[in-house]
């Protein structure tokens, strides 16, 4: 449940060998928390009716006789959901599409499938339709691997991508102007806080702070502080639990409080980032340095949600990882959202998106694949997708909020379903991280660089900052020369 997959260095020759090592490179730690049943949204209220796309879109084709592949990430959650998918599908259209596992090897899922999936079109082997990780689709891209969808899928499917999925959902399938995907995952990573309720009532705060308090937001980072200093636990001098850990899901983080302090991380139209500015130094001393400065963090050897469930950490900001899978851990940890940056203002969140389904550009048979991805593109399709885990709290299809069908178990006594609320305000409020700035997985990386030097104390919050403009700078050159050779 906690595949690795490095970001990587860059080979220095601009062949097709360096796509095929970019697209296995481009893995954050944001996918390492979508293996697990990631953050998403919840819908605890009756199920809101059928979209009326659902209902006018025309019938899938008659696909008798033919046949073909799907390919998808060898994890047994994966591979069950596209077996229902692939099932479903082919009763409606007699094809015989077959699911085909496809092992990352060592260097852990997803960004070793994109290399695969390159590997597979230089020598014609590749497959009709593919489940992917959407943040890692930029070396796909950029080699003209994908088919476009914008007519053949949501035109027909009468539906408009920007109101059906949710929050950032879509983001990461919209190359120039054009649809190559459909999710079924959208992500959030970074907005979570992970709130161990039982310790927080045991010390007589359940009614001062969110979740126990009906609220999903934090009231402020000082809230959040006081309550991971509360939490806190310590053996004479020594630390035996820290109050808070943020750690290996920073991007997110960082660039979800520039946003709610008015500024985005990266201007498309001016080609600009702005990490070096107040906004983004107050977002690492926000972030970082005020709780490494009060003692409630310190500089950690593995991931918030590892050392959350491992008892070493109470509150955790990254995925919602402890609050599904913390009971069988012997935890009790519930979900809550971010803090607010400014008094009174719920938190703009930014999210990368997660997995979804694309097909090849040089398609076998584009009837085919393309009918299996308006099967995606459907209430139906989704459904299936959304029964993984049990029941998808980071679904991608904007009626869920208000459906509960894909738990299995509907009731408080789920773990992933009393998530659901709070996922769901987060989704609702949760931007796409953004188009064209060069490579997801870098980005991930040099902020997790960053902040690991700014919470050692070894730089200051501008010279974060600024370090962080400046690999953000250099991996966009590296981009941009990677665009021209790829042309």
């Amino acid at each position: 449940m906690d595949p690795k997959d490095p970001a990587g260095e860059r080979p220095a020759d601009p062949s097709r060998r360096r796509f095929l090592i970019v697209a296995g490179a481009t893995a954050t730690a944001a996918v390492v928390a979508s293996a697990l049943p990631a953050a998403a949204s919840r819908g605890t209220t009756a199920r809101a009716g059928k979209r009326t796309s659902d209902q006018s879109a025309p019938p899938l084709p008659d696909l008798t006789g033919q046949t073909g592949v799907l390919w998808g990430l060898k994890y047994d959650p994966h591979v069950a959901a596209y077996q229902r998918m692939v099932d479903a599908f082919n009763k409606k259209t007699g094809a015989q599409l077959t699911v085909v596992p496809v092992d990352p090897g060592p260097s852990g899922p997803p960004g070793a499938l994109g290399a695969t999936f390159l590997a597979a079109v230089a020598s014609g082997t590749q497959p009709d339709v593919m489940c992917y990780y959407g943040a890692s689709m930029v070396p796909l891209y950029m080699q003209n691997s994908t088919m476009p969808l914008k007519d053949s899928v949501y035109a027909v499917q009468g539906i408009d991508p920007a109101t059906t999925f949710i929050g950032d959902a879509m983001g990461p399938w919209v190359w120039k102007d054009e649809y190559y995907g459909v999710p079924v995952e959208s992500n959030g990573v970074g907005s979570m806080v992970n709130v161990p309720v039982d310790d927080v009532k045991a010390l007589g705060l359940a009614d001062q702070y969110p979740p126990s308090n009906g609220q999903t937001f934090f009231d402020s980072y000082d809230s959040m502080y006081k309550l991971a200093q509360a939490l806190q636990t310590k053996d004479g001098d020594t630390v035996t639990r820290w109050g808070l850990s943020s750690k290996a899901f920073e991007l997110e983080s960082l660039t979800g409080i520039m946003a709610s302090l008015g500024v985005d991380w990266w201007d498309p139209a001016a080609k600009k980032f702005n990490f070096d500015t107040p906004e983004g130094a107050k977002a690492f001393d926000l972030l970082v340095a005020q709780p490494v400065a009060l003692g409630i963090e310190t500089e950690l050897d593995q991931s918030s949600t590892q050392a959350a469930l491992a008892g070493k950490v109470a509150l955790s900001r990254g995925d919602g990882g402890p609050s599904v899978v913390g009971a069988d851990a012997g935890f009790d940890f519930e979900l809550a959202g971010a803090p607010r940056v400014k008094e009174g203002e719920d938190p703009t969140l930014i999210g990368g998106g997660g997995w979804g389904f694309f097909a090849p550009a040089t398609a076998k048979n584009p009837e085919l694949s393309t009918a299996f991805l308006r099967f995606v593109a459907s209430e139906e399709g989704q459904m299936e997708y959304a029964k993984i885990y049990d029941g998808l709290l980071n679904f991608a299809w904007a009626d869920f909020a208000t459906d509960t069908t894909r738990f299995k178990d509907p009731t408080p006594a789920n773990a992933i379903f009393r998530a659901a609320p709070a996922f769901t305000a987060m989704a609702l409020r949760t931007k796409f991280f953004g188009e064209g700035y060069g490579y997801y997985g870098e980005m991930q990386k040099a902020a997790g660089d960053v902040s690991s030097q700014v919470r050692q104390g070894l730089m200051t919050t501008e010279q974060g900052a600024a370090e962080l403009q400046k690999r953000a700078e250099a991996q966009y050159a590296q981009f941009q020369t990677d665009l021209q050779n790829a042309g």
